[in-house]
């Protein structure tokens, strides 16, 4: 898949396998890309599958796809729209991950996969583990899904912030993609973050 794939908002495109991250301190620019993103899938026929926290933000998420006037019920009912926590584990994280881009052909043209990263505040025992999966997203190629995740910056630690910049290929700053020079290829990266987790144990 080749194949431009509209993001929603900016005139912006991406290709199948892009790990985009979002930088955001307000729900305003939170919603201001996240809604256009799966507003664009939704009308494309794609599946959208976002993970959050539990909290007013779902509620915020269907009440403004509504007004974009999509058919939330329906999305949801039928399993094109999914809102859920993430998983404990990049290893669980990968088994539903995989399980879902599965079902993709003959069902969907594309996977957006996204989510709110606070999600991992409360399911993730640690941050290190959640890097863990944001690294293996960059071992993820040749298939038919886009990776958006939103980093909070009043929620994270900065040295959360820094590794997540680190794992993310493309940047979202103002509506607008940029190649980020500080990312880490997941060979480096996962090494680094294993020698970390190894002298805290130590």
């Amino acid at each position: 898949m080749g194949e431009p794939i509209f993001l929603g908002f900016g005139d912006l495109y991406a290709t199948a396998g892009d790990h985009i991250g979002h930088f955001y301190q307000t729900r305003e620019e939170w919603k201001a890309i996240l809604i256009p993103f799966f507003t664009a899938g939704l009308r494309a026929g794609e599946q959208c599958v976002y993970m959050l926290p539990p909290g007013p933000g779902e509620q915020d998420i269907r009440t403004a796809l509504r007004a974009a006037e999509i058919d939330v019920e329906h999305a949801l009912a039928s399993g094109q729209l999914i809102l859920a926590p993430g998983k404990t584990t990049a290893t669980a994280m990968r088994e539903w991950f995989q399980t879902l881009i599965a079902a993709i052909p003959g069902h969907y043209r594309l996977l957006r996969w996204g989510g709110d990263m606070t999600w991992s505040l409360r399911q993730m025992p640690t941050s290190e583990m959640l890097m863990e999966w944001e690294t293996l997203c960059n071992t993820l190629q040749d298939l038919p899904a886009i990776f958006l995740c939103q980093y909070d910056l009043t929620r994270f630690l900065g040295s959360v912030v820094v590794d997540a910049l680190r794992t993310h290929p493309l940047c979202i700053i103002h509506n607008v993609i940029h190649r980020n020079p500080f990312y880490t290829p997941p060979s480096v990266f996962l090494a680094e973050l294993r020698s970390r987790q190894g002298k805290k144990s130590s």
